[in-house]
């Protein structure tokens, strides 16, 4: 069951503090109705007691699935008010993955500093893929719009390639973009470019899992690029 905890928010409208109960811990197995609040960022929705202004504001939680074996830790440093409390903070989620290893030893465990990594990270865990390669892919699309974009009227920039659905019969990869064109931007991949990477590519050992590195994202994939060159 998902267990609840009272976080202190600030109304960006008006300015009031206020305390507020959110989410600690989502189990998605025992409460699927959650899963779908989780995916649509409503559990980061609060009304301000105050002026009655509705805004969304992230907050460190944890989400796991039992069946499909895996934990997510969302960390935001902006839920610490000072350097001690951004320290303890981190501490505190040392401490949970060593419970979840020694509980859970086949778990999954990912640490995540964003919302929408957050729900990328869900949908790639229920699609059953590999979310090293799937990370790895979108960083590279990124790559790629970001130069042909770049001539475009005005240049658009690419922030982030994040990971949306399996696609079709055709066996597509598909990624939505953030990035500062008006139009939204999806973006393809066959699957035999995540086969390729699995089974044949100079690079699989590195999708492989590894105890100890539980942050996989656009970071680490910049550094597949740099382990590929050496």
């Amino acid at each position: 069951m998902a267990t609840r905890k009272t976080i202190v928010k600030t109304c960006p409208s008006c300015g009031a503090f206020f305390n507020t109960e959110a989410y600690e811990v989502i189990n998605a197995t025992l409460d699927t109705a959650l899963r779908d609040e989780v995916i649509w960022g409503r559990i980061f929705d609060f009304t301000c007691p105050s002026c009655t202004h509705h805004f969304r504001s992230p907050y460190s939680m944890a989400y796991k699935e039992m069946e499909k074996e895996y934990i997510i830790f969302l960390e935001l440093d902006e839920d610490a008010r000072d350097e001690d409390e951004r320290i303890s903070k981190s501490r505190i989620t040392e401490d949970q993955i060593t419970e979840t290893r020694e509980l859970f030893p086949t778990y999954r465990i990912r640490v995540v500093h964003d919302m929408m990594d957050l729900i990328e990270k869900i949908h790639i865990f229920s699609a059953g893929l590999n979310d090293k390669i799937v990370t790895y892919l979108g960083h590279k699309i990124k790559d790629d719009v970001t130069v042909k974009m770049k001539n475009a009227k005005p240049p658009i920039r690419v922030y982030k390639a994040l990971f949306d659905s399996l696609k079709g019969k055709a066996g597509e990869l598909n990624f939505g973009l953030l990035s500062s064109s008006p139009k939204p931007i999806f973006v393809t991949t066959p699957t035999r470019d995540y086969e390729y990477l699995l089974k044949k590519s100079p690079l699989r050992h590195q999708f492989e899992e590894a105890e100890g590195l539980y942050q996989i994202d656009e970071g680490w994939a910049a550094g597949i690029d740099k382990v590929l060159i050496a």
